[in-house]
């Protein structure tokens, strides 16, 4: 059985890190990046190049569409805003907060990102632009 949440999981980093990335890149350097397999991310591009997210031929660069752009912004901005959660009302350290909003930030609904942003004082739409870099997590 397929762990979804998992599958969500890594297709929401793959968008979050072409998002940041904002280069052409290929499968292989991308594979190496995220230190994923090779059928693994295969399967993960083909499936968001299926919902229009981006596009890719193998040994070609990989592109965010528009709404690909969209979608990785939107996700980024609950990871941003779920990270700031736990640092400021659980106290948890930046490395743990920041993997563990990787991991939430596909899981919450926008309606409990809202219901986090009043917790913290913020507006939802505030927070645009401080979108989460994962970058240094995957780079040297």
């Amino acid at each position: 059985m397929i762990n979804t949440s998992l599958v969500k999981e890594k297709e929401n980093l793959v968008l979050d890190f072409l998002f940041f990335w904002n280069c052409p890149i290929t499968a292989g350097c991308l594979k190496s990046e995220l230190n994923f397999k090779h059928s693994t991310l295969n399967s993960i591009l083909k499936r968001l190049e299926k919902q229009e997210l981006l596009t890719w031929e193998k040994y070609k660069e990989i592109k965010l569409t528009e709404k690909g752009r969209e979608s990785a912004m939107h996700v980024s901005n609950h990871h941003f805003i779920i990270e700031r959660f736990l640092k400021d009302s659980l106290n948890c350290s930046e490395e743990l907060a920041h993997n563990e909003a990787l991991h939430l930030a596909g899981a919450f609904s926008c309606e409990l990102i809202e219901e986090i942003c009043k917790k913290l004082k913020i507006s939802h739409n505030d927070s645009h632009g401080n979108f989460c870099d994962i970058r240094k997590y995957f780079t040297d």
